[in-house]
Protein backbone atom coordinates (compact mmCIF):
# COMPACT_ATOMS: atom_id res chain seq x y z
CA UNK A 1 0.00 0.00 0.00
CA UNK A 2 1.50 3.31 -1.06
CA UNK A 3 1.64 6.15 1.44
CA UNK A 4 0.25 9.53 0.54
CA UNK A 5 2.31 12.57 1.32
CA UNK A 6 1.66 16.29 1.21
CA UNK A 7 4.42 18.71 0.43
CA UNK A 8 4.65 21.80 2.61
CA UNK A 9 6.49 24.87 1.46
CA UNK A 10 7.15 27.87 3.65
CA UNK A 11 9.43 30.82 3.96
CA UNK A 12 11.30 30.71 7.25
CA UNK A 13 14.03 32.84 8.75
CA UNK A 14 17.55 31.37 8.66
CA UNK A 15 17.84 31.37 12.46
CA UNK A 16 14.80 29.08 12.68
CA UNK A 17 16.38 26.64 10.23
CA UNK A 18 19.54 26.72 12.36
CA UNK A 19 17.46 25.98 15.46
CA UNK A 20 15.73 23.06 13.74
CA UNK A 21 19.05 21.68 12.52
CA UNK A 22 20.58 22.00 15.98
CA UNK A 23 17.72 20.07 17.60
CA UNK A 24 17.76 17.43 14.86
CA UNK A 25 21.51 16.96 15.28
CA UNK A 26 21.19 16.71 19.08
CA UNK A 27 18.48 14.06 18.62
CA UNK A 28 20.41 12.19 15.96
CA UNK A 29 17.66 12.58 13.35
CA UNK A 30 17.20 14.46 10.11
CA UNK A 31 15.44 17.79 9.79
CA UNK A 32 12.58 16.03 7.95
CA UNK A 33 12.21 13.49 10.75
CA UNK A 34 12.13 16.31 13.29
CA UNK A 35 9.48 18.21 11.34
CA UNK A 36 7.37 15.06 10.98
CA UNK A 37 7.61 14.49 14.73
CA UNK A 38 6.64 18.11 15.41
CA UNK A 39 3.63 17.75 13.08
CA UNK A 40 2.63 14.43 14.62
CA UNK A 41 2.60 16.03 18.06
CA UNK A 42 1.33 19.46 17.01
CA UNK A 43 -1.70 19.57 19.32
CA UNK A 44 0.12 18.77 22.54
CA UNK A 45 3.24 20.68 21.49
CA UNK A 46 1.28 23.82 20.72
CA UNK A 47 -0.59 23.51 24.01
CA UNK A 48 2.76 23.38 25.81
CA UNK A 49 4.07 26.37 23.86
CA UNK A 50 0.92 28.39 24.60
CA UNK A 51 1.10 27.53 28.30
CA UNK A 52 4.76 28.61 28.41
CA UNK A 53 4.02 31.84 26.53
CA UNK A 54 1.16 32.66 28.93
CA UNK A 55 3.44 31.95 31.92
CA UNK A 56 6.10 34.30 30.56
CA UNK A 57 3.52 37.04 29.98
CA UNK A 58 2.28 36.65 33.54
CA UNK A 59 5.84 36.79 34.91
CA UNK A 60 6.61 39.86 32.77
CA UNK A 61 3.48 41.63 34.03
CA UNK A 62 4.37 40.78 37.64
CA UNK A 63 7.91 42.11 37.13
CA UNK A 64 6.62 45.30 35.52
CA UNK A 65 4.17 45.80 38.38
CA UNK A 66 6.90 45.21 40.94
CA UNK A 67 9.28 47.60 39.19
CA UNK A 68 6.56 50.23 38.87
CA UNK A 69 5.77 49.95 42.56
CA UNK A 70 9.49 50.17 43.42
CA UNK A 71 9.83 53.36 41.35
CA UNK A 72 6.76 54.87 43.01
CA UNK A 73 8.01 53.93 46.48
CA UNK A 74 11.50 55.34 45.80
CA UNK A 75 10.59 58.52 43.92
CA UNK A 76 10.62 61.92 45.55
CA UNK A 77 7.23 62.60 47.13
CA UNK A 78 6.58 65.67 44.96
CA UNK A 79 7.13 63.98 41.58
CA UNK A 80 4.03 64.13 39.41
CA UNK A 81 2.69 61.48 37.02
CA UNK A 82 3.32 63.94 34.17
CA UNK A 83 6.99 64.20 35.12
CA UNK A 84 7.23 60.41 35.29
CA UNK A 85 5.74 60.19 31.78
CA UNK A 86 8.25 62.78 30.57
CA UNK A 87 11.17 60.90 32.12
CA UNK A 88 9.90 57.67 30.58
CA UNK A 89 9.78 59.29 27.14
CA UNK A 90 13.31 60.62 27.62
CA UNK A 91 14.49 57.10 28.49
CA UNK A 92 12.78 55.65 25.40
CA UNK A 93 14.50 58.21 23.18
CA UNK A 94 17.85 57.52 24.84
CA UNK A 95 17.36 53.78 24.33
CA UNK A 96 16.51 54.34 20.64
CA UNK A 97 19.60 56.52 20.20
CA UNK A 98 21.82 53.93 21.87
CA UNK A 99 20.39 51.14 19.71
CA UNK A 100 21.03 53.25 16.61
CA UNK A 101 24.64 53.89 17.65
CA UNK A 102 25.22 50.18 18.31
CA UNK A 103 23.75 49.32 14.92
CA UNK A 104 26.09 51.82 13.22
CA UNK A 105 29.06 50.22 15.02
CA UNK A 106 28.13 46.85 13.48
CA UNK A 107 28.17 48.32 9.98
Amino acid sequence: MASEFAVLSLKIEPEYIEALDKVAKEQGITRSQLLRDICRNAASLYGTIKTERDRKITEKNQLENSLSQWVIDNSPKDITPELMHFLGEVMHRAADAKASMEEKKKD
